[in-house]
């Protein structure tokens, strides 16, 4: 714990320059998968962010706000609805649909049930 704060910062610092590494690096997609380290990539990150889990890191605070890593990587994860801003009247706002399920469908009656309830039914004799 004595260097916990220190260590979190030089572990903050080493991804952000990991991630200004990648985005300073393109890939040509008929060559990228000829590199064989990458294939280790996908591993060593996941590794990493089950050591995260694991050591219950994923319970401390990751903002300001008090949410955990935990609850962020959550969120990114978990489709969310925004509401829309206000827009002019002349745009037309687009929004989501709930679908519910239907009811299942009325029960078709068999021949002979249909003729036991044709008698309560009369026809009109007056029409031409």
């Amino acid at each position: 714990m004595k260097y916990l704060a220190s260590d979190a910062k030089n572990i903050k610092e080493s991804l952000s320059r990991m991630q200004k590494y990648i985005l300073g690096k393109l890939i040509e997609s008929n060559k990228a998968n000829e590199v064989k380290d990458f294939k280790g990539i996908g591993k060593a990150m996941w590794e990493f962010i089950s050591t995260i889990y694991e050591s219950y890191w994923d319970n401390l605070f990751a903002d300001n706000n008090k949410t955990t890593f935990r609850t962020k990587i959550k969120s990114k994860f978990n489709p969310q609805v925004t509401k829309p801003q206000a827009l002019p009247k002349e745009k037309e706002i687009v929004k989501p649909i709930f679908v519910l399920s239907l009811s299942p469908p009325i029960p078709a009656k068999s021949q002979k049930e249909v003729n036991k309830l044709l008698k309560y039914f009369k026809k009109n004799v007056n029409t031409p």
